[in-house]
Parts: C-alpha cells; sequence; structure tokens
C-alpha cells in the first residue's frame, strides 16, 4: 500500500508468525520496519527476507527486547527515534499463551500473561503516543477471539485478552482528537509457533485441524499472512475513518459456532 511508504513501525514478536508475515507485508509496502524481540537469530532472519522484498539496510532495525521490561521498552523507542526521527505505526504483536481454568491458574502465571499479553502493550503504547501524536499515526493491537469468547482451559489468556481489547476501545477514544488511530486485529486460530509454544500440542493435531473446518468454517486453520493483511489495512490510510474497531480474522468464528 502507497500510504505505508516510508512509514516508521514498530513491530513486536517479528521473530516468527504473525509478527513475520506482518514484517515483510510492511517491507513490500516500503515502510520502513523496527523488529522486536527476544530471539535476536531469528529476528535477522526476518530482517533478511525484508531486504528481499526491497528494503536497504538503513530502512530496517533490529532491536532484541524483552516487553516485559520496561527499560527494553524505553530503548525500543529511543533506538527507533535515533535512527528513523519518528515513529509513525505501532504494531503491539508479541503475546504469550498458557493453557489452566481459573482454579488451576495460579497467581504468578496470571501475573504472568497479563505482563506480556496486556501490561506489556499498555507501557509501549504510551512510551510511543507523544511520537505518534507528531506524525499522526496508528496503533494495532494483535488480540484474539478469545478477548470476546471464553475459551474453556484458557483463563488467563481470555481475561488478558480481554483487557487489551477494552484497552484498545479506551486509547481509541482517548487519542481520537490527535487524529491517532487505534485499532485491534482479533484472530482465531493461525498456524504459527505459538501454539506449541504456549504448550498446546492438542492444537495442532490432525483431528483438532479437521475440526477447525467446522469451528472455523471458511476454511479451517488460519495463516500468518491473513492476520497479516488485517494488520496492514488498519495502519494504512484506507482505513483513514476506523478506530476502536476490533478486526476479527476468525474465518466466521466469532459468530456464535460451537467452540
Amino acid at each position: 500500500m502507497a500510504s505505508l511508504q516510508d512509514k516508521v513501525t514498530i513491530i513486536t514478536g517479528a521473530s516468527s508468525g504473525i509478527g513475520e508475515s506482518t514484517a515483510l507485508l510492511f517491507a513490500e509496502s516500503k515502510a520502513k520496519v523496527v523488529l522486536a524481540a527476544r530471539n535476536v537469530e531469528n529476528l535477522e532472519k526476518v530482517a533478511s527476507l525484508c531486504k528481499t522484498k526491497g528494503l536497504s539496510d538503513s530502512d530496517v532495525l533490529v532491536i532484541q527486547c524483552d516487553v516485559t521490561s520496561e527499560d527494553n521498552l524505553k530503548t525500543l523507542v529511543d533506538e527507533t527515534v535515533k535512527k528513523f526521527g519518528r515513529i509513525d505505526v505501532l504494531i503491539n504483536n508479541a503475546g504469550k499463551g498458557t493453557l489452566g481454568n481459573v482454579m488451576a491458574t495460579p497467581e504468578a502465571t496470571l501475573d504472568d500473561i497479563m505482563n506480556v499479553n496486556f501490561k506489556s502493550i499498555y507501557n509501549l503504547s504510551r512510551l510511543c503516543v507523544p511520537h505518534l501524536t507528531k506524525t499522526q499515526g496508528s496503533i494495532v493491537n494483535v488480540s484474539s477471539i478469545a478477548g470476546q469468547r471464553a475459551g474453556p482451559n484458557l483463563s488467563a489468556y481470555c481475561i488478558s485478552k480481554a483487557a487489551l481489547d477494552m484497552f484498545t476501545r479506551l486509547l481509541a477514544l482517548e487519542l481520537a482528537p490527535q487524529k491517532v488511530r487505534v485499532n485491534s486485529v482479533n484472530p482465531g486460530f493461525i498456524l504459527t509457533p505459538f501454539a506449541e509454544n504456549a504448550g498446546w500440542p492438542s492444537a495442532i493435531t490432525t483431528d483438532y485441524l479437521e475440526r477447525l473446518k467446522v469451528l472455523q468454517p471458511l476454511g479451517g486453520a488460519g495463516k500468518p499472512e491473513d492476520v497479516a493483511k488485517a494488520i496492514r489495512f488498519l495502519a494504512s490510510d484506507e482505513a483513514s475513518f476506523t478506530t476502536g474497531h476490533l478486526l476479527f480474522v476468525d474465518s466466521g468464528r466469532h459468530c456464535g459456532l460451537p467452540v
């Protein structure tokens, strides 16, 4: 999209999955990308792929970042502004999942999930807002269908994403006078390393992938690029009159079909 050309875009969780696909789509759109995650080796691979899409070394910045560290977040913002002079787009993609119902989820686990999935986004967004106000930029949060529909054995994850969805709407209202837009994408099941990393091996079995053809009626499990395209749209001028919106990228699963 031409409207993203030269836009300085921070992408957290950029080392794989949805973050990687988003980085590549933004590179195709000639945005300047700031790739942030803990795994530097994977980030460097994504950076190299971005350059095959036409970006130069000066268009890409790799930052090792643990989003739960406020010092790391401040460094991420400072280094971005130092290199590019501004911030146009923030994509809060880093996230974490865990299994467990309410009674089986200890407070420490809840704190860990909330720190990654909500508090880090709260803190990074606040750091970026002064810069986004100058550019009349935008924020896209990567949430989940689980923020709006309770999922069995996913209590901490659902709670964290529900908090994120409300934050998206609240911040959208607060920043509208400054012409800064805030939206989210809410994916259903997307086939990425996320499920395995979260300890959900049952989510990637053949039987479950077949069941997804019923749960997600447009065609089973989604692909990272399905979500990346929605993120790119919300960040672009094509969505210039859209803010506070939760965009479901879930093949219709949120409509009320069985969980």
